[in-house]
């Protein structure tokens, strides 16, 4: 596909191929989740059960790449660990760590919000957070698929608005004049605020449900639609920015680079977060 000025996706072929790739394979993981939710059948399952179910869902992002990467046009040519599919997941397996690890005890101590997976394999910071609430270790290769999709729909989105707004892509020169550029820059902040805020929005609505609140709930449903989608939104106002400038047009960014901007970003939305704690207080 020839890139655009309007084009939804990337002008490189393997960062375009990596894009459409992770968009075919989000409804197989919707539906799977949401399987398995809804049908209850996660109370009669085993830790086995629940930390291969979180394989089966985040790995193959990673896995079917590594695969086809020798008979696939569009990833021959680049050394896997310089390729954008590893180096994304790579960035968004860093950021699922860190927000799950350590700052999944925010949602618990300031939204209220408890997992009741019949679990005994859990694993969390020891010195974040008030509750003590478990996090399931299946939660982290699940949540990698969930990063996955978000993060891409929103990105390819963005990319969609820079060229119809005639932005140039980060890194770019943009030769625009001052005002134009600065109102056309406002503009694409605007968008990406709601695109994360909408996504925030659609995930809480939906683990807010009492259809699946055997297992996850909120013990203030109502604070946390109130306060839960803009605490939310705040790791995509992060993360958003600097996966823009993964890879982008005319530059490899380095395997060590990615790393770094992945945990700088973990690091930053924990400010955020604790800063958020402060005006917010916590639940309890």
């Amino acid at each position: 596909m020839s890139h655009t000025p309007s084009s939804w996706f990337a002008a490189d072929p393997g960062k375009a191929w990596a894009e459409r790739f992770f968009l075919l394979y989000s409804p197989v993981w919707i539906v799977l989740v949401g399987y398995v939710l809804l049908s209850r059948a996660v109370l009669a399952w085993s830790d086995w059960q629940f930390l291969g179910f979180g394989l089966l869902v985040g790995l193959p992002p990673v896995l079917v790449p590594a695969l086809l990467r020798r008979t696939t046009p569009a990833l021959q040519g680049t050394r896997w660990y310089e390729s954008y599919w590893f180096k994304f997941n790579v960035w968004i397996f860093l950021f699922v760590f860190v927000g799950t690890y350590f700052l999944t005890h925010y949602f618990f101590d300031v939204l209220g919000m408890r997992y009741a997976f019949p679990t005994q394999w859990n694993g969390g910071a020891a010195l974040v957070g008030r509750s003590r609430a478990d996090i399931p270790l299946f939660m982290y290769p699940l949540t990698q698929a969930y990063f996955v999709t978000y993060h891409v729909v929103m990105l390819v989105c963005i990319r969609r608005v820079r060229g119809l707004l005639g932005l140039a892509e980060p890194g770019a020169e943009d030769r625009s004049p001052q005002a134009t550029r600065f109102v056309r820059r406002l503009a694409l902040a605007c968008v990406v605020f709601g695109l994360a805020y909408a996504v925030s929005f659609a995930e809480t609505w939906f683990m807010a449900s009492d259809a699946i609140s055997d297992y996850f709930r909120y013990i203030d449903k109502a604070r946390m639609l109130k306060y839960g989608s803009l605490f939310y939104a705040c790791y995509f106002l992060v993360s958003l920015p600097l996966l823009e400038r993964l890879d982008a047009p005319g530059r490899r960014t380095p395997l060590g680079q990615t790393v770094l901007s992945s945990l700088a970003a973990g690091m930053l939305v924990f400010f955020i977060l604790d800063l958020l704690t402060w005006v917010i207080g916590p639940i309890a």
